[in-house]
């Protein structure tokens, strides 16, 4: 503001030909990217997120378009994926038996496949046994509705409509989800962010968190969820407590951490 205020009197000056320039022109302020990335973690809280896991449970899953958006929605809870990444899967880009999901690719605005962010981007990520037979079902059932239309289906989240889905017309079904259940609109990145929060919560270092989330850097990590494992340092025993009566495909919710290996391993038993 104050800067502002002063661009505005020197260039009052350069009109009035009293200063031959505006030197508040060339300033660049800096910004403060550890606050801005910090207003945008939203994320759902414990309670929250069992009222919205108890929601997508009660859905008719009968219903072929909540059955999928159901199975996408936990899969990226399950995950942490960023949602364009998700959308741009193939079934080859999940390996069932050995419970891995590889992340190659990414889904423009234009529903295109492009190259990750970065090269971190590029990862293996380590799924439980619950994910893995809850794909495995997702798959038979698409299976069944593509040969109902004449198709066969390679994408994971195909819509049956295009290749690949709209996320910005995923955007507007979720966000009628949240209503109705009655929690806070996070958006897609949200459910990332409550992934993140989950696996903090459960002790993960840093350097495993950024690996699995695929953040070029550690410091960009620590600086997106610094605050979340400081907030919830008071009441992780609470949390953590809790999360293990939460669901996600009508089982407990817990979070295992796998210290052998590169990846943690978000376990949804």
């Amino acid at each position: 503001m104050i800067h502002a205020l002063n661009k505005r009197i020197l260039q009052y000056g350069v009109t009035m030909q009293a200063i031959p320039s505006n030197p508040a022109r060339d300033v660049v302020l800096p910004r403060n990217t550890q606050k801005a990335k910090r207003q945008k973690v939203k994320h759902f809280e414990n309670q929250e997120l069992k009222k919205f896991l108890a929601y997508l449970d009660n859905l008719d899953s009968d219903r072929y378009r909540y059955y999928y958006e159901t199975t996408l929605y936990k899969f990226l809870l399950a995950t942490g994926c960023r949602i364009n990444e998700a959308l741009a899967l193939s079934w080859s880009d999940i390996d069932l038996d050995n419970a891995v999901v590889h992340v190659t690719k990414t889904l423009n605005r234009d529903l295109e496949i492009n190259s990750p962010k970065s090269k971190a981007s590029y990862r293996d990520i380590d799924i439980d046994q619950a994910t893995v037979s809850m794909l495995k079902q997702y798959k038979l059932r698409q299976t069944k509705e593509a040969w109902k239309i004449g198709q066969r289906e390679s994408v994971v989240f195909s819509d049956f409509i295009h290749e690949y889905p709209s996320s910005s017309r995923l955007k507007k079904r979720l966000q009628t989800h949240f209503k109705r259940a009655d929690v806070p609109n996070i958006g897609f990145h949200g459910f990332r962010h409550t992934h993140a929060s989950l696996l903090l919560n459960s002790g993960i270092p840093y350097k495993e968190l950024q690996y699995r989330l695929g953040h070029s850097t550690l410091s960009m990590t620590m600086d997106i969820y610094s605050h979340l494992s400081k907030e919830n340092a008071k009441k992780s025993s609470i949390i953590l407590r809790n999360c293990t009566k939460s669901t996600i495909g009508g089982a407990n919710l817990k979070i295992n951490i796998s210290r052998q290996s590169k990846n943690p391993i978000a376990k949804i038993q």
